[in-house]
């Protein structure tokens, strides 16, 4: 009776003395694993997800945990439960083995994204950054019969060229303004010079 009582004390206690609380994991088996100072820090950083998996995690799993390497930490998060207890599970030298395994799908996803990454940016059909500029390839259907593009007609903006950059100069053709006139040319009524006025 009396280690009951001493039992249900401690467990108030330990519920009272929220930074005693906050560096220990109990699970489901009422094992107990104390975190370091660093360790708690990191578990605090974690996403609430992260933390949920940890703290169902048996005593042995999450000790297991605080030794992995860098590497092996970044693998860790990418497996599923039943692995991570799987790998704990293992004999040293089958641990190895499974790191060095988890390493190359990690290294061959990585290397998968980033052929991804590069395939994606090399597509013809998208815009692709030259300097400042943004150049965006015109479907070859929007191209006249000589591959060149369409002079814009009036208020037409996409597949074709303005006339002043084809060279096209003389009546009905104006020359784009070489400056900021201040506000937007649909606020404008007046004709601006393509130069800006001295003043």
């Amino acid at each position: 009776m009396n280690k009951l009582i001493f039992a249900g004390a401690a467990a108030l206690a330990l519920a009272a003395s929220p930074s005693i609380a906050q560096d220990v994991a109990v699970d489901a088996e009422g094992n107990v694993y104390v975190m370091t100072d660093a360790q708690q820090v990191m578990y605090d950083g974690w996403p609430e997800v992260r933390r949920v998996a940890y703290d169902a995690w048996p005593y042995g799993v999450q000790e297991y945990y605080w030794t992995l390497t860098p590497e092996q930490n970044a693998g860790w998060w990418v497996l599923n439960d039943s692995q991570r207890v799987r790998i704990y599970e293992m004999t040293p030298e089958q641990r190895a083995q499974a790191w060095t395994a988890v390493a190359a799908q990690m290294s061959n996803a990585s290397d998968t994204a980033v052929a991804a990454r590069t395939s994606a940016s090399a597509a013809t059909t998208g815009p692709r950054f030259v300097r400042t500029e943004v150049i965006q390839t015109t479907p070859a259907s929007d191209r006249a019969p000589d591959g060149e593009l369409p002079i814009c007609a009036d208020k037409a903006q996409d597949n074709c060229i303005n006339a002043w950059e084809a060279g096209k100069r003389g009546p009905g053709v104006s020359r784009p303004l070489e400056y900021w006139p201040g506000r937007p040319a649909s606020e404008i009524d007046e004709p601006l010079p393509a130069t800006r006025p001295e003043s």
